[in-house]
């Protein structure tokens, strides 16, 4: 018995270990929301370009695009133009989009637009590999001297490549340094700086790339902020050429790459670009029904979510009646409430769903409390009993039919919801209750169509939580909890609560 008892307990370890396991692993690891009142921003991005097409000629224009982020997760991206031809290509480290028309005249506009997540995001996307030795540059005269100059301390100040380029950037942002006014030639722009840095960084051999990034912030008209990383064999690392920080911001995303200006046309005057961004609230789960690319993933690819919408809801459904057979068990060992069987209790509740808790007792009562008239009466004729159940069914079903007929001519539309009372389970109630009074009593009757009762609404509050329902369609694994503390619960022989209060007097007196 003691290696039974062993058997059952780690089984029943291992069921929750193995439930609690996949639910962590779904929260910490897929980033799944553990509430469905979780939110999150969802940024648009929108780009406008405007130009001025010259008349009857080809046109031609051309836009860097975002790249591949592992921060964020696309969720959308659109070319929106009228009669434009669109092509997205690779070009060196950048995405660039073509809008191509064989005519066009006056004023022209095209809109990009990009739909970014920031939860979902994370996958691992390849690590586009950089140069890590540039060729000295040709400085001559001047030019050479300042930077010689400006190298020398930078060299002595800097153990490697990365605190090499901080370093670097903070001399240049020394605008009173003699060397560095001459470099500048008497342009402190940002743009020039950055240059600058390039050549100083160049001259010591060290590649680096100008790097132009978007803030995700709501704001109408935002510039593109400059900012320059380099390859340090592993992985590229961003500077702040003003500040000479390291790393780039979270809420920062990479539009393009180099000192080529964002976007060019032919045949039509030089495009303007307005960029604009605005975010707004969504459900974290919904977002994810919603994304086919997050479907297709890891993520959800392999939970209830994945499955059609019409079976998804058959299963939010089922899967909350362990939910309340578990209810009902607690309620029963330990509790001590007594109730027509395990499963009565359950669907009873599911009825519920429909006819809501009110209307359902009313309905059950009525339901209950004629057929054990019925019943007490064919008793009388010593039928056997399938023909006695078979008679009770019948009577069941014409007075499920009155009801919800009666319940259509006054008005009573939570009448109708009676069809939706499981009759075979009313039937059997019926007959265990007229058994049970039989045997053990009317008072004993009526404390178990209470008890039933009773465990029904609680079990229906519990089975329809909004919370509880998410939980457990979301995270399944949380029935292998519930089947772990079921199996520990079969070995339970204490007392129950009911059974305390009973023999409290004989506490008393010991």
């Amino acid at each position: 018995m003691r290696g039974v008892k062993l058997h059952a307990l780690l089984l029943a370890l291992t069921l929750i270990a193995v439930g609690a396991g996949s639910a962590i692993y779904q929260v910490t690891v897929l980033n799944i929301p553990v509430s469905p009142s979780v939110t999150d921003p969802v940024w648009v991005i929108d780009a406008r370009v405007q130009f001025r097409a010259t008349a009857n000629n080809p046109v031609k224009v051309q836009m860097f695009v975002p790249p591949g982020s592992e921060r964020y997760l696309v969720l959308n991206e659109s070319f929106i133009s009228q009669n434009y031809g669109v092509n997205v290509a690779r070009v060196g480290s950048n995405r660039q989009v073509t809008w191509s028309v064989r005519r066009a005249t006056g004023e022209q506009t095209l809109y990009y637009r990009k739909m970014l997540s920031r939860r979902f995001g994370g996958e691992q996307v390849a690590v586009e590999m950089g140069p890590q030795f540039r060729a000295r540059p040709a400085l001559e005269g001047p030019e050479r001297i300042a930077a010689e100059a400006l190298l020398a301390p930078i060299r002595q100040h800097s153990a490697d490549v990365d605190t090499f380029i901080s370093e670097t950037i903070q001399r240049v942002s020394n605008l009173q340094d003699e060397n560095v006014g001459l470099l500048l030639a008497n342009d402190t722009g940002i743009a020039r700086r950055a240059q600058v840095i390039e050549t100083l960084l160049a001259v010591a051999h060290i590649p680096v790339e100008q790097v132009h990034t978007l803030r995700l912030v709501a704001s109408q008209s935002q510039t593109p902020e400059l900012w320059l990383r380099s390859f340090n064999g592993t992985q590229w690392t961003y500077f702040n050429p003003a500040t000479g920080d390291q790393g780039l911001p979270d809420d920062r995303i990479v539009w393009w790459i180099g000192a080529t200006p964002v976007a060019q046309a032919e045949g039509a005057s030089r495009p303007t670009v307005t960029f604009s961004i605005t975010s707004s609230e969504v459900s974290a789960i919904q977002l994810a029904q919603e994304s086919q690319i997050v479907r297709d993933s890891a993520k959800l690819s392999f939970s209830l979510y994945d499955m059609p919408v019409a079976t998804q809801e058959v299963f939010s459904v089922m899967i909350m009646i362990p939910v309340g057979v578990l209810l009902i068990l607690l309620l029963r060992n330990l509790i001590g409430l007594q109730t027509l069987g395990t499963f009565t209790p359950v669907l009873v509740a599911l009825a519920f769903r429909e006819t809501e808790v009110i209307w359902g007792i009313v309905l059950f009562t009525v339901i209950t409390t004629a057929g054990l008239s019925l019943r007490s009466y064919l008793e009388h004729l010593r039928l056997q009993l399938l023909s006695r159940l078979s008679v009770v069914l019948t009577f069941v079903v014409i007075l499920m039919a009155l009801i919800s007929l009666f319940g259509h001519k006054l008005g009573w539309e939570r009448g109708l919801s009676v069809a939706l009372f499981p009759m075979v389970i009313l039937t059997m109630v019926i007959e265990r209750l007229s058994i049970m009074w039989e045997e053990r009593g009317g008072l004993n009757a009526f404390k178990a169509g209470i008890g039933t009762l009773v465990a029904a609404t609680v079990g229906h509050l519990l089975m329809t939580w909004p919370p509880l329902m998410y939980f457990c369609f979301t995270f399944p694994g949380v029935l292998l909890v519930m089947a772990g503390i079921m199996l520990l619960m079969g070995h339970y022989r204490g007392y129950r609560l009911t059974e305390l209060l009973r023999f409290r007097a004989l506490a008393g007196k010991s």
